[in-house]
């Protein structure tokens, strides 16, 4: 990353309490969470090398190396570092390395080529100018047969705010980028733009799965009205339906090698 990319030093409280001291940071965590232990169920067998690519907070570190992995989390804040790091030394979890660094200048280190079983770059692509190198660098580090869990802001979902608030302007100049200084990204992605830069890394997509579907689409009155668990069962139920997934407010994609890249064939 260079310095045109998002950098949330001076802004990591703020992050933290718009964000994920709210219902919808919460749900946002717990639906990736349980994507990534429904299509990978491994994750509760061998230790595996896992890289949490601008890892934020460090919640996805946590409970990763709470499974017994071996985690390499990173950030290219040194606020967000610094508060993770403080965070986990009252805890036992002795088997995270914590890195400040941009993600494409730590995957261009060799030690860092084919290394990790699964690599977690969450809400990332869409703070980053270079969102195809950016998917280029997390390709190299992945081993033949390892997963790519990658999250990100849907433009789709923009879209679609603003035809209901009726910003004519705005959807005339597809204006549709965050204010600097805000939370809203820079540089939200469409889904299929996304899956165009992830086969050109020879990677294949095994999973989608659509991010705060029900719980942005709902009108804010009703959603107040009903449990969050109710809630977040539907996001489940229509999470991965088409064209369903590709409506949520985030989309994750679960991605591995291909068999052209040397993931070997079954």
């Amino acid at each position: 990353m260079d310095n045109k990319d998002r950098n949330f030093d001076g802004l990591s409280r703020r992050f933290r309490d718009n964000i994920y001291r709210r219902p919808k940071g919460q749900l946002r965590l717990d639906l990736c969470w349980r994507e990534l232990n429904t299509q990978l169920p491994h994750l509760e067998g061998a230790s595996l090398q896992v890289w949490d690519a601008g890892g934020g907070l460090g919640q996805m570190s946590a409970r990763l190396a709470g499974l017994g992995h071996n985690v390499l989390y990173s950030d290219i804040s040194q606020e967000m570092l610094a508060a993770f790091v403080e965070e986990q030394s009252a805890g036992e979890l002795r088997n995270i390395e914590a890195r400040q660094g941009a993600i494409q200048e730590m995957a261009s280190l060799p030690e860092m080529a084919g290394r990790f079983d699964l690599i977690v770059c969450h809400a990332v692509l869409e703070w980053v100018e270079d969102q195809p190198g950016l998917v280029q660098a997390l390709a190299r580090c992945l081993q033949p047969e390892g997963y790519l869990s990658l999250m990100f802001y849907n433009l789709n979902t923009l879209v679609l705010s603003n035809i209901t608030k009726g910003n004519l302007y705005k959807l005339r100049d597809e204006d549709f980028a965050g204010h600097p200084g805000g939370l809203t990204p820079s540089h939200p992605c469409r889904p299929h733009q996304v899956e165009t830069w992830l086969a050109a890394g020879d990677l294949e997509v095994v999973a989608r799965r659509g991010i705060r579907l029900v719980y942005d689409l709902m009108p804010r009155a009703i959603r107040d009205a009903r449990s969050l668990e109710d809630v977040a069962a539907l996001e489940w139920q229509y999470g991965d339906q088409e064209p369903f997934w590709a409506l949520g407010r985030y989309v994750h994609l679960l991605c591995r090698p291909s068999v052209k890249r040397g993931r070997p064939a079954r």
